[in-house]
């Protein structure tokens, strides 16, 4: 028997906030506090407090000096330590996924790309990003490694971090597109060495373009 379970309020607040980050609304380095978020989202301060305290612990936001949390915009540094550990990681499990991946994992991997697509040139940069995630998680299960996995997953507030920050550009949701397209091609080949291409490809262009993307915001 399935339970059907609604959202809490603090679990719609917290979702109202990341919408509100990803699109802008506060920009790096602006005071966030709880009476500006409550006003915002018409709610009490107790769910805004929650939802900033646990974006604070994902380290989305940080605790800022006097009160309140401050949206830091990823410094160069930081991108190149994530982009370091992909590189290390991905290629690896993707690779791995050639063996063990399915037709309705294919299928499933498509469906991501699909919706990806469909919230292009959506302003609400949050659905992208879900979207993103949802392909990012369905290929590295397929690794047969769940430590291997799990390392991975472990940088999904990294990713909530730049994606932030990047996400609103539509030609970097066209690099992220092409480059899923291109790994599941590989997969669908069930060739191993296409794969490690692809992925590697995948997060030359991503990097390039994020680091241009955060220089700009940078100036």
């Amino acid at each position: 028997m399935n339970i059907k379970r609604s959202e809490t309020l603090r679990e719609q607040t917290y979702t109202a906030l990341k919408k509100a980050l990803f699109n802008g609304y506060f920009k790096p380095g602006e005071r966030i506090t709880e009476e500006r978020v409550a006003e915002l989202l018409g709610v009490s301060r107790t769910p805004v407090r929650e939802s900033l305290n646990l974006l604070g612990k994902q380290g989305i936001l940080e605790v800022r000096k006097g009160g309140g949390y401050i949206f830091p915009s990823p410094s160069l540094q930081e991108i190149e330590n994530v982009f370091e550990v992909r590189r290390l990681l991905e290629p690896y499990a993707a690779r791995k996924a050639v063996k063990f991946c399915t037709g309705a994992d294919i299928d499933r991997l498509n469906t991501a790309i699909a919706k990806e697509k469909d919230a292009l040139n959506k302003a609400d940069a949050s659905v992208f990003f879900q979207n993103n995630m949802e392909f990012r998680q369905g290929l590295f299960a397929l690794c047969g490694n769940e430590h291997l996995s799990r390392a991975i997953h472990e940088f999904m507030d990294h990713m909530h971090f730049i994606g932030i920050v990047t996400l609103k550009n539509i030609a970097i949701r066209k690099i992220i597109i092409d480059g899923q397209k291109r790994i599941v091609a590989a997969l669908v080949a069930r060739d191993s060495r296409a794969i490690d291409k692809a992925v590697k490809s995948h997060l030359s262009a991503a990097y390039k373009a994020v680091i241009s993307e955060v220089k700009k915001n940078l100036k």
